[in-house]
C-alpha cells in the first residue's frame, strides 16, 4: 500500500484534496446555519469554555453591558458589582468613596475651616482658611480674687464684647490660668491671625503668639482705647499655669485677699505680657480677652 501511493499521480491526489475541502465547507456551512437558527453565538475562551461568550467584537460591548444589567437586577452577580465599584472612581482612577477633605482655598467653608476666601492673602483676615481671632484687654479692672473663678473671669470678657458690638461675643474666653486648668487648654489654636479690635496684628498664629515675642503689644481695649496697666493671667507666654503663682484662691476665694496672682504688663511684647510679676491679690487689674 505504502508504495502504492508513492506512486499516486500529482493530478489524483490534487483531486482527492478537492474533495476532501468540499466535503469539510459543507460541515461548516451546516454549523453555521444551526448556529443562526438558534441564534447562539461563539467564541472560544482561553480556558476553553466558549458557552455564553460574543462572537465578534461588534457585539461584545452590547452583551457585556446587558450581561451586567441583568445580573444588578437579578442581585450577587460578581460582573454587576465589578461594574457597580468602578461607577465609584473618578476619572483618574481614584476611589471617590468615602469622606472629602477639607480643601483650603476652594472658596468654600467646610468642616474645620472658619473662613475660605480662595487666595492666600492674610490682610483680609482669612489666613490658612481661619479668620483673625480679636484679642482685647478688659476697659475694666477687677480685684484678683473676686473674678469669680475662670467662669466668672470668661463672662466679664463676653459682656464687654457684647456692649462694644463685636462679633460673636459669647466665644470670648480670659486668658487665665489655674495650677489645673492652663490658658492653653482652654483656648483654641488658630492658624489665623490674633489681631487687636483695630486690625493691629499681635501675632500670625497661635504659635506665634505663645513664641514668648508679640509682633505688637495688647493696649487697645474691646472700645479701641489705650491700656497700660497690670493684667491678671497666672499664665506664662507659652499659656500654661505659672509656677510658683498661688493664683488668688483659683480666682474666686475672699482668703486670696492676702495672696498672690500671676500678672503680665500690656505694654510689654516679649514675655513679659502674660507673666511679669507676683501681685497682691487684692489689686484692681485687668484681663486679656480673647475671641476662640
Amino acid at each position: 500500500m505504502k508504495t502504492a501511493m508513492r506512486h499516486t499521480p500529482r493530478t489524483t491526489r490534487r483531486a482527492s484534496l478537492l474533495v476532501m475541502l468540499a466535503a469539510c465547507g459543507c460541515v461548516v456551512e451546516k454549523i453555521d446555519a444551526i448556529i443562526a437558527e438558534h441564534g447562539v453565538t461563539y467564541w472560544p475562551s482561553s480556558t476553553g469554555d466558549g458557552e455564553g461568550s460574543t462572537s465578534d467584537t461588534s457585539t461584545s460591548t452590547s452583551t457585556s453591558t446587558s450581561t451586567a444589567e441583568s445580573s444588578v437586577e437579578g442581585g450577587g452577580s460578581h460582573a454587576a458589582s465589578t461594574l457597580l465599584a468602578s461607577d465609584t472612581t473618578d476619572g483618574d482612577g481614584s476611589s471617590s468613596t468615602g469622606p472629602v477633605e477639607p480643601n483650603c482655598g476652594n472658596g468654600a467653608v467646610e468642616d474645620g475651616e472658619t473662613c475660605d476666601d480662595g487666595n492666600v492673602d492674610p490682610d483680609d483676615g482669612c489666613k490658612e482658611c481661619a479668620r483673625d481671632s480679636i484679642i482685647f484687654i478688659s476697659s475694666e479692672t477687677y480685684q484678683g480674687y473676686n473674678l469669680g473663678g475662670l467662669y466668672g473671669a470668661d463672662q466679664r470678657c463676653r459682656s464687654l464684647a457684647a456692649k462694644a458690638g463685636l462679633l460673636r461675643p459669647e466665644t470670648f474666653r480670659a486668658w487665665l490660668s489655674t495650677p489645673t486648668m492652663s490658658a492653653a487648654d482652654r483656648l483654641s489654636h488658630s492658624r489665623g491671625r490674633y489681631t487687636l479690635v483695630n486690625g493691629l496684628v499681635i501675632a500670625n498664629d497661635w504659635a506665634s503668639l505663645t513664641s514668648g515675642s508679640l509682633l505688637n503689644t495688647i493696649t487697645a481695649d474691646e472700645n479701641s482705647q489705650s491700656q497700660d496697666t497690670r493684667v491678671w493671667t497666672g499664665t506664662l507666654a507659652d499659656g500654661q499655669p505659672a509656677v510658683g503663682s498661688e493664683f488668688c484662691g483659683d480666682w474666686d476665694d475672699d482668703s486670696g485677699l492676702l495672696l498672690f496672682g500671676g500678672a503680665g504688663r500690656s505694654l510689654a511684647a516679649d514675655s513679659g505680657w502674660s507673666f511679669f510679676d507676683q501681685s497682691e491679690c487684692g489689686s484692681q487689674y485687668r484681663l486679656y480677652c480673647f475671641e476662640n
